[in-house]
């Protein structure tokens, strides 16, 4: 919905002396914003998972928790895959939005699809301090809401913070793979205005960045929600 709200709103403006449009520049934000939305449906899906005994019951099968795990994050992160999907195919085929070239899109698509991965983990951390769904849900709302527009992914918002928050990273290496087309040494800069600030740090890092961050935060969801489900 939005991305085609939004193509109605930007997708035609241009931006001066440049071969790009606004939302050349918006789309890959907005799929951010999408593959991000896994942090709340995750919270509440591992909440109610908790709230319902299920791993405890689970725990008595011979598949394991270790399983059991591994299936839900397979299930949530095919769930954020196909919804990238159908925003690839809306901005990319049928409003024939601008990107460098099939390699740099497939690259795009690589980060988008490690950003979700990367919100399911969160979700599991915010899940795994949750007492029932509902409350997960708001947990969860609380930060997503805030993290997605102080990172700069739907609107550019220039203050340091974004360094600090992961949306940040995904956007702004897709971003540059993808429409600036840029290569993995050329430098990360500031947001997604144009033109932005150097901050001296290669693309090849910011990748860096958000594959440290997906397996850090995967790591930590299940730990925390191991701990809290375990008696």
């Amino acid at each position: 919905m939005f991305t085609v709200m939004f193509y109605f709103i930007f997708g035609t403006q241009e931006i001066p002396s440049t071969q790009w449009t606004i939302y050349d520049f918006a789309l890959p934000g907005l799929i951010i914003y999408a593959a991000g939305a896994l942090t709340v449906s995750s919270a509440i899906y591992f909440a109610n998972e908790k709230s319902k005994g299920m791993l405890e019951r689970l725990d008595t099968m011979p598949i394991g928790r270790k399983n059991t795990f591994l299936g839900f994050i397979i299930a949530e992160s095919l769930f954020g895959v196909i919804s990238i999907a159908v925003m690839f195919l809306i901005g990319y085929v049928f409003m024939q939005l601008y990107f460098v070239n099939l390699a740099a899109l497939f690259l795009g698509l690589l980060v988008a699809i490690l950003f979700g991965i990367q919100s399911v983990g969160i979700g599991i951390i915010l899940a795994a301090f949750a007492r029932t769904p509902e409350s997960a849900n708001g947990i969860a709302m609380v930060y997503y809401i805030p993290v997605i527009f102080a990172s700069g992914s739907i609107v550019p918002f220039d203050s340091p913070i974004v360094y600090v928050l992961p949306p940040f990273w995904a956007k702004q290496v897709y971003l540059q793979l993808t429409v600036l087309g840029d290569s993995l040494t050329d430098m990360m800069v500031s947001g997604s205005s144009y033109p932005a600030q150097v901050i001296g740090i290669p693309l090849w890092g910011g990748l860096l960045v958000v594959i440290g961050l997906t397996v850090v935060l995967l790591a930590l969801g299940i730990l925390f929600f191991q701990k809290k489900t375990t008696f």
